[in-house]
């Protein structure tokens, strides 16, 4: 998963990284929910909650709202900053350390969940800034590898692809009917845009990977309350220790620059 980085990497690459981190970023967003009531992976629903706190001016909920989005802003900062530098050495060794620092983050979120069930809803803002650092260490490490190509924390961008992935199948495919049957079953005259069938896997790779981790996420966490979130800890922590395995291998990650976007 880790051997190379941007345009150097393969489709094959990238969907096992994909399915790897849309997984955990599932189970990480379910779970936490489950545990604190709020959804951690993405940045949306916490700018329109932020917006809604402010027209009913209740400050307090509109500092933590505006502190997670800050906090995720701060894991993806964090994460770019680890990668970028060369203080690491290879590439691959930096993707580690990131990754280890994100689990490390996830570690610090289970211990305040045993610290005693308080049920003030900024006590647990205050644990969802963990969770929004994490998966915002998540997005820009897997943005990083990628190229841009996966994003594993949300969906709404993953199936916006899949529906004009979906138009394109289609018109590709009523224009071949219709040179095959003589009747016009295509709007307009601009010849379709053959598919990426390669494109349309990761997609969907991301989105299945993203619901499992979700499912499992919740049902375990409802289970085995907030110890669930040893799974997404361990996980990461394992693909940590690859990168850095992969890093020691004479075939380690490419430096190869990823385009910028």
């Amino acid at each position: 998963m880790f051997r190379q980085q941007g345009p150097a990497r393969s489709a094959r690459d990238n969907r096992h990284v994909a399915a790897y981190l849309a997984f955990i970023g599932g189970f990480v967003n379910s779970g936490g929910f489950v545990l604190i009531g709020v959804f951690t992976s993405h940045v949306t629903g916490n700018v329109g909650r932020f917006a809604s706190d402010v027209v009913r001016r209740d400050v307090s909920a509109s500092i933590a709202a505006l502190a997670m989005i800050v906090a995720f802003f701060s894991g993806a900062f964090i994460a770019s900053m680890i990668v970028e530098s060369n203080f690491f050495g290879r590439p691959s060794n930096a993707y580690g350390i990131a990754m280890f620092v994100e689990a490390g983050i996830l570690a610090v979120f289970l211990a305040t969940t045993h610290l005693g069930a308080v049920n003030d809803p900024r006590h647990q803002d205050a644990k969802a800034l963990l969770l929004c650092a994490a998966m915002g260490m998540q997005n820009s490490l897997v943005t990083r590898l990628s190229g841009a190509v996966v994003r594993t924390t949300h969906l709404t961008g993953v199936v916006t692809d899949l529906g004009i992935e979906a138009a394109r199948w289609f018109r590709y495919l009523s224009g071949r009917a219709s040179v095959a049957l003589h009747v016009k079953l295509a709007l307009g005259h601009n010849p379709a845009e053959r598919p990426h069938p390669d494109r349309v896997r990761l997609l969907l790779t991301i989105a299945g990977a993203f619901v499992v981790g979700a499912v499992l996420g919740a049902s375990t966490t409802a289970a085995f309350h907030s110890d669930a979130m040893l799974i997404p800890i361990i996980a990461v922590a394992l693909g940590g220790a690859y990168a850095l395995l992969r890093g020691r291998s004479p075939t380690g990650l490419s430096s190869r620059p990823t385009p910028r976007t």
